[in-house]
């Protein structure tokens, strides 16, 4: 009997032994398969395939998402293994609420530490510059909007450029019917975004001019009865003949004297605007051309700006030098100098002494 005993004893003990480890493995695949599915093991089942390491992938975050939903997209998408991990390392490191909205490129694939310092600094912002000299005309602003901004097409430009299309005070006053946009693009060098429309280009264009015009003193074209769009004609006049910074207000001065007088202008650039003709003197024929762009013909101010002028020029045209100026003319064609005077005999001796380029 004791014997038996012992036998019972002997065999139960052989029974634990072997069941003990199958129990191990049991509970060791059913914790696996618990996590499998609770995503937080992953890449281990058939159901999800498999994503090729270090392929390019558009990735945003959206405004107001949180921690939970940027790792479980990153996961979705690839870019990193596990988005509970990432989540749990994000948080270890303290920034999930540090992790900026927009457009990313990243790689599926990638080291968490690699990810996390990518959505932190923000997206890449991706600009074109875009520069307008001084004196570029409207033309000329449009072919460099083409040329430099590809995204932007002639038509949409063509369309975008009619002042109908925006409500600045400058553009819409009683007193001036303002037909195109020369003079008011102001010139500059500017930051586009690539989801800007044309629109959206000479929009910037005109809030700069606002903005650069808005604190000037216009009380001396007040008391001459001009108003904003004749300063900006003056100034477009300046621009084209104004070589040496320092002659701006002397060239303005010259300018006022003769409105003042009721006496043409005489500027052939407003001429050569009208014909387009910047390449090649005028010709004798050129100048009997019957236009009120011709100010040699007509007294008082062309119709309309002769190009997009910059501040100085109309800080000058504001803040005319005082003198008794009538007659300007190069006389350093090298320098580009002019000589100033107060009589036709005064500009013709000037011209007699002009310097001649060899």
């Amino acid at each position: 009997m004791k014997n038996f005993k012992l036998k019972k004893t002997k065999i139960y003990k052989n029974c634990i032994k072997k069941i003990i480890p199958v129990f191990i493995i049991i509970s060791v695949l059913c914790i696996f398969f618990g996590l499998t599915a609770c995503g937080i093991i992953s890449g281990t089942t058939t159901s999800k395939s498999v994503i090729k390491k270090g392929l390019d992938v558009e990735f945003k975050i959206e405004d107001g998402m949180n921690l939970t939903q940027i790792s479980d997209l990153l996961e979705q998408k690839g870019i990193v293994d596990s988005g509970l991990f990432f989540k749990i390392y994000a948080e270890e490191k303290g920034a999930e609420k540090k992790m900026m909205p927009g457009i990313y490129n990243l790689k599926t694939g990638s080291e968490y530490a690699d990810v996390l310092q990518v959505i932190t600094v923000g997206p890449v912002v991706v600009t074109f510059k875009l520069a307008i000299p001084e004196g570029f005309m409207l033309n000329q602003v449009s072919d460099r909007i083409i040329s430099e901004l590809t995204f932007i097409t002639e038509t949409d430009l063509q369309k975008a450029m009619s002042p109908t299309n925006y409500s600045y005070d400058f553009l819409n006053d009683n007193n001036v019917k303002v037909d195109n946009l020369e003079g008011f693009l102001f010139p500059k060098t500017y930051e586009v975004l690539p989801e800007y429309n044309a629109q959206n280009v000479i929009e910037m264009f005109l809030s700069q001019y606002q903005l650069e015009t808005s604190s000037l003193d216009y009380g001396f074209a007040i008391e001459n009865s001009l108003t904003p769009y004749d300063i900006l004609i003056i100034a477009s006049m300046i621009e084209k003949e104004a070589y040496l910074p320092e002659e701006r207000p002397l060239i303005s001065s010259v300018i006022h004297n003769r409105l003042k007088i009721n006496m043409s202008l005489g500027i052939d650039a407003t001429l050569i605007y009208f014909l387009d003709k910047w390449d090649s003197p005028l010709t004798e024929s050129d100048l009997k051309t019957d236009t009120p762009y011709n100010t040699r013909l007509y007294t008082g101010l062309p119709p309309t700006p002769i190009c997009n002028p910059g501040i100085e020029s109309i800080i000058a045209a504001l803040n005319p030098e005082q003198s008794d100026y009538l007659y300007y003319v190069v006389t350093d064609p090298v320098n580009h100098k002019h000589s100033f005077s107060k009589t036709l005999k005064g500009q013709n001796e000037n011209i007699n002494s002009t310097t001649t380029v060899k």
